[in-house]
């Protein structure tokens, strides 16, 4: 057995042996699989099997392939190609664009927002900053999934998508097609362009297609069950009609679904790959039995996820769930929980708070801020430095001058209302959504104050909220992460506490096909293995201590036994 095995265990090493592809690891949270593939290539290589230089590794992100390229350096092996899928594709591009158009390659845009805002105004929709997001993400989604402004709208139809009230479908492929060509008048693309024109490039200059399989003849693709339709086609033309492939990844961790991302090609590649070796990684080594126990019982309704963990870790503290009168009693507690850790001597980043959508991060900041408790938030800026709520703060603070008899909770609707918050949530619309939840977590503070002083006004209200503010300590190295649960995913911490388990936040209101059920299912799976030792689930009974708001325990807790 090659040395480079040694430190893997049976499961590990049976598919680091098999270096012939076409190769599928099922890979559980916290199993190894890094290390799985990093030792994969490097006895592939050393073995003679494999030449470095025609070796890729492809990831989803350059976190990921810093890590995959920083452990295959600790094995000894150099001179692999460890890039992102764009990274590999604008590479490509680069050195072959000028060469077949005679023409240098359109320019890359870092963001979309102002060629989005011109189609909309072309075709006379509505340009205000939410819009143009979810046109955005619609955009996005309609190329990762290779569809033309024509096709967009029957695949839209066929699968239900989550457009804000404002946007139909009609209205999307027309700003989608005026869009297009805004950008080829300015020679311009975005990221999704990347991999479409190295796409097609390879599927129509031979003479392209066949250096490129010249240098790469074996691939290896992390986190295979993200990968978009336009993704595999880019892998498919990599390869040709070869099957040097290895990809590795987990069904139930497929929580991207919204951005195209989808796991039927980790689940059916043997379908596309007939010689297809598969193999599983069932052994975590990042959580504990009770852990891995209550993960697995989220899974059982899962049928589309083979793997079932078995902890190496042994015992540990139980699991345990815990239901709140309110949101802010739960803050107080978690807060009073993480200091007893603390003083236990778990070190602050350590520990993690974990949460379905942004806007519930505010009341965390605040009461860890009051307890003198750095934190850190990952995924999103922190609750007082959003957009929308410098906009609300500002807009209050205008209106100051406001006076009357009626209670300033109301001013506050009012004021908010003109800045577009509504006493009911969006139906839909991702970006519309995140801007009423940071405008609606204003009120309900407004409300807070109102029920613990009846004498409160609005400037006594605009203080309040300069003060959480100011208590929000600057993040620190050593801190608290607080983070949602798809900004958590591949993260992993010794303590963590999944807040807000409640009907309508987990699973989210609008999830209401048994399709994005699932994905609200795996995201509760996702956020219990991120920990390794202490795993603390809670929700809320009401939003407000006075009761008001009243909410149930996520069906997703059901069956679960603690």
């Amino acid at each position: 057995m090659p040395a480079i095995l040694d430190s893997l265990d049976d499961q590990q090493r049976a598919a680091a042996q098999c270096i012939s592809g076409p190769v599928a690891i099922y890979a559980g949270a916290g199993t190894g699989k890094t290390r799985t593939i990093t030792h994969r290539i490097a006895h592939a290589i050393t073995s003679g099997e494999h030449d470095a230089s025609q070796t890729l590794a492809v990831t989803f992100t350059t976190r990921a392939a810093g890590e995959l390229r920083n452990r295959l350096g600790q094995l000894g092996v150099g001179g692999v190609q460890v890039r992102t899928f764009h990274s590999a594709a604008l590479r490509q591009l680069r050195f072959f664009y000028p060469q077949f158009f005679n023409s240098n390659l359109p320019d890359l845009m870092p963001s979309k927002f102002r060629f989005v805002a011109d189609a909309a105004t072309l075709c006379r929709v509505p340009n205000d900053k939410d819009t143009i997001r979810d046109l955005s993400a619609e955009i996005e989604w309609a190329k990762v999934n290779i569809l033309s402004p024509d096709s967009y709208r029957e695949k839209a139809v066929e699968v239900r998508r989550d457009l804000s009230g404002e946007l139909t479908v009609e209205k999307v492929s027309k700003v989608f097609e005026a869009y297009l060509s805004r950008m080829d008048e300015a020679h311009a693309m975005d990221f999704e362009d990347v991999l479409l024109l190295t796409t097609a490039m390879l599927e129509n200059y031979p003479e392209m297609a066949t250096t490129v399989r010249k240098q790469y003849r074996h691939f290896t693709v992390d986190e295979f069950q993200d990968v978009s339709p336009v993704q595999f086609e880019l892998l498919s033309q990599w390869l040709g009609d070869r099957d040097d492939v290895c990809v590795v990844g987990d069904p139930a961790q497929t929580i991207y679904s919204f951005s195209g991302a989808t796991s039927k090609y980790l689940i059916n590649f043997a379908s596309h790959f007939a010689r297809t070796q598969d193999f599983q990684l069932t052994h975590s080594y990042r959580s504990t039995e009770p852990i891995v126990s209550l993960a697995n019982q989220v899974l059982a309704k899962d049928a589309t996820s083979p793997i079932r963990l078995k902890s190496k870790r042994g015992q540990g503290p139980d699991a345990t769930l815990t239901a709140y009168s309110s949101d802010e009693e739960e803050a107080k507690q978690i807060g009073k929980q993480i200091a007893e850790l603390i003083a236990s001597g778990i070190s602050p980043r350590e520990i993690a708070v974990l949460y379905r959508i942004n806007s519930q991060s505010e009341i965390f900041e605040a009461e860890l801020g009051a307890l003198g408790i750095p934190v850190s938030l990952r995924g999103a800026e922190r609750f007082f430095e959003r957009p929308e709520v410098k906009n609300a703060l500002l807009t209050l603070r205008a209106g100051l001058h406001v006076t009357g008899d009626r209670p300033f909770v109301e001013t506050v609707r009012d004021i908010l209302g003109s800045l577009g918050w509504k006493p009911k949530e969006p139906d839909s619309g991702r970006s519309a959504r995140e801007t009423w939840e940071s405008l609606n977590t204003i009120v309900e503070l407004a409300d807070d104050l109102h029920a613990k002083d009846a004498t409160a006004q609005l400037p006594d209200f605009v203080k309040s909220l300069d003060l959480r503010n100011e208590m929000e300590f600057a993040p620190s190295a050593n801190a608290i992460t607080l983070a949602s649960i798809h900004s958590a995913k591949g993260l992993e911490w010794e303590a963590v506490f999944v807040a807000g388990l409640s009907e309508g936040l987990l699973p989210i209101s609008h999830a209401t096909t048994p399709t994005e059920f699932n994905e609200e299912r795996r995201l509760l799976y996702v956020a219990m293995t991120r920990a390794k030792t202490v795993l603390r689930l809670s929700w809320s009974k009401s939003r407000h201590t006075d009761g008001k708001g009243y909410r149930e325990q996520s069906t997703l807790l059901r069956d679960l036994n603690f």
